[in-house]
């Protein structure tokens, strides 16, 4: 009689797995982020009975974690934005940039200080939404169940002195340089669990604080849980405390379904639905935890404590064989990635090899041109002086010729003064004579 209670109870729980397994995944989202993100955005389904939110009335070229401050806290690095909804959408969840429905928001239950990947070098920071196939473990932190690159573009790359400031989107990298500072970074995703929250070590604070040559002081994060007090106030220097959000398991699943439109889209997403394990895998998991704490405490009437430690073992085992083959996983991936990038540096620096080499054949050929220049601006000089010379010395010999005409008819000249001198002298002897007589 036993033997069939307890075979009863095990069928009892099977069937339920399934049940839960089998729910529509928006039903696990929980209801409050619906109706409370319905005022600045649209809810659409996608697919698989998954919503995704889609804000409206955004600027152009907007994107996740762009409007707001990054500060240090006892959790790490928080993201306090200035966008009505950024309590919810920057602290649960991920973003997802979709080309067909731009960037959308996939809902999560567990809150971070901000949910982004990191990049830096010695000269720039830079931050970027983690997407969907992102899920935190507090064994490991952050793996990924899909190999995807978050696109260049997709990032926000600041100087370390402008890290901290109110206005940081004032200072964002210039989208025509983004691709080279993103080439000379290197990632940094480091999430860990500390006091019962995912903490955002990020890049290394003591780093940021050298680089940026500014003191960051490090502030407290106090919670609450009451969605009428979402107006948060804005930081000031009297308030050294951060206020934030932190939604209750109530709240959470609560279905408020029924008050929010949720649009059917027939338009297929580029996410792979099948790899997204945030939202629905997390709720089912713990489903199965309280389900397997309940199953034991069957069990454990009949076979007191062997069960329980058969079980231990069994869980142990299966844990240290997950995390060995995550561990394999995100080895991996890191490997593939660094040869990404090795081959992205080696094809850009291929183009600037070729982009030197036909700089310097540019080069060779004005220096070329301007030699020939050159040389004829000489012949030329130098013709011009020969005719000049060649003027000169006829100028030179018609004048002496011209002297020597004039001379001729100096000495002619004097010669015929001279003859009629004597004639005239003679004429004057006869006259004389004559007179004599």
């Amino acid at each position: 009689m036993k033997k069939l209670i307890i075979a009863a109870v095990i069928i009892v729980f099977g069937l339920s797995a399934n049940a839960d397994a089998n729910t529509n995944y928006a039903k696990r989202v929980g209801g409050y982020f619906y109706t409370s993100l319905s005022t600045y955005g649209t809810w659409i389904e996608i697919g698989f009975g998954t919503p995704v939110w889609r804000p409206t009335m955004m600027k152009r070229n907007w994107s996740p974690y762009a409007q707001g401050q990054w500060i240090y806290t006892n959790y790490g690095w928080y993201w306090d934005s200035y966008e009505s909804f950024g309590d919810i959408v920057y602290h649960y969840g991920r973003w997802y940039y979709d080309d067909y429905y731009g960037w959308v928001w996939v809902p999560d239950y567990e809150w971070a200080p901000a949910w982004v990947e990191w990049r830096y070098d010695d000269n720039y920071i830079g931050w970027a939404p983690l997407s969907p196939y992102a899920v935190f473990s507090i064994n490991i932190g952050i793996h990924f169940t899909y190999d995807y690159y978050v696109p260049y573009n997709h990032w926000n790359y600041v100087q370390y002195n402008h890290f901290c400031d109110n206005n940081v989107y004032n200072y964002y990298v210039a989208p025509k340089h983004k691709y080279r500072v993103h080439n000379s970074t290197k990632m940094r995703t480091n999430y860990s669990y500390y006091n019962g929250r995912v903490r955002n070590d990020g890049v290394d604070f003591d780093r940021i604080r050298k680089n940026s040559g500014r003191n960051i002081e490090k502030r407290n994060i106090v919670t609450y849980s009451n969605p009428m007090e979402r107006s948060k106030v804005r930081d000031n220097n009297n308030n050294r405390e951060i206020r934030t959000y932190i939604a209750s398991r109530e709240d959470i699943s609560r279905d408020g379904l029924q008050d929010v439109k949720i649009e059917r889209k027939e338009r297929k997403t580029s996410l792979d639905l099948t790899k997204v394990e945030i939202g629905r895998d997390r709720n089912t998991e713990k489903t199965k935890v309280t389900r397997e704490e309940n199953y034991g405490e069957v069990i454990r009437n009949k076979f007191e404590n062997t069960y329980t430690n058969v079980e231990k073992r069994d869980r142990t085992e299966e844990t240290k064989k997950e995390v060995d083959n995550r561990n394999s996983e995100i080895a991996k991936r890191n490997n593939e990635q660094i040869k990404r990038n090795e081959e992205i540096k080696r094809n850009e620096q291929s183009k600037r090899n070729e982009q030197v080499e036909i700089q310097r054949k540019t080069n060779e050929e004005i220096k070329k041109r301007n030699e020939v220049t050159v040389q004829k601006r000489e012949v030329k000089s130098t013709n011009t002086e020969v005719i000049r010379q060649n003027n000169e010395r006829k100028v030179e010999q018609k004048n002496q010729s011209n002297n020597t005409s004039r001379n001729t008819e100096v000495k002619k000249s004097d010669s015929n003064s001279r003859t009629q001198s004597k004639e005239n002298t003679r004429t004057l002897d006869k006259d004389k004579k004559s007179k004599s007589r």
